[in-house]
């Protein structure tokens, strides 16, 4: 799957707004110091009943994270993500501002971060879902985030991975470029990248021009590496 999004990251009370009615997308990292590292690997299981119980939260997931930046095989214990599908603003604004969830995680965190998005484009569906309905609003020209998730086919596991190294190289190295961050549900099998843009054409030629990426997406479609 993949999506892209307009994004503005600035305080988490914008003065962008969604028009009323229109579903919001969150991503948030925390990141916890050495001490708090049990703590937080806990969450990824404690935290799913009262995530269920959210009002307004249509779909999320607690992920896990990379040790470097892009994708990477080496787990980081100290940095976790909520990828969360919101009904309105509204609700997630009601979330992030009082849930004792998010209380206790900024409480433990040495960083917390969220950033809003706007689906501008989606492709696909994550494990059955389609969380993220494309908007038609007229945007003003913004950040742009995209983000990717495959299910690896476990005969692929070699033939993906080993491509990897040379790909993060050329996507570290791409002008316009602010953020490249992989995470996952199962990093290994189900990879999800998160990349931040300046803008459309800093992704067109970052993304989606650079010839390692490109040979690697065509090798995975001929050889059927992904679910």
């Amino acid at each position: 799957m993949s999506v892209s999004f307009a994004t503005q990251s600035c305080d988490f009370a914008t003065r962008l707004r969604a028009p009323p009615g229109v579903p919001l997308i969150t991503f948030t990292i925390c990141r916890y110091p050495p001490g708090q590292r049990f703590w937080a690997l806990r969450q990824m299981g404690l935290a799913r009943r009262p995530l269920a119980h959210t009002p307004g939260l249509d779909f999320h997931r607690l992920l896990g994270s990379g040790a470097s930046p892009g994708f990477s095989l080496r787990p980081d214990l100290g940095r976790y993500a909520l990828l969360a599908a919101w009904s309105s603003e509204h609700a997630a604004d009601d979330f992030f501002a009082a849930a004792p969830l998010l209380r206790a995680w900024r409480e433990h965190s040495a960083e917390l971060w969220t950033v809003k998005l706007l689906p501008r484009r989606s492709r696909g569906s994550w494990a059955g879902h389609c969380p993220f309905p494309p908007s038609t609003l007229e945007l003003p020209p913004l950040p742009v985030v995209v983000i990717t998730r495959a299910s690896l086919r476990l005969r692929a596991l070699l033939s993906f991975w080993r491509r990897v190294p040379a790909i993060n190289r050329d996507l570290l190295a791409s002008p316009g470029l602010r953020l490249a961050l992989g995470v996952g549900e199962l990093p290994w099998l189900r990879p999800v990248t998160v990349s931040l843009w300046d803008d459309d054409a800093a992704l067109e030629r970052g993304a989606f021009q650079g010839p390692r990426h490109h040979q690697a997406a065509r090798a995975a479609i001929d050889h059927s590496w992904f679910r």
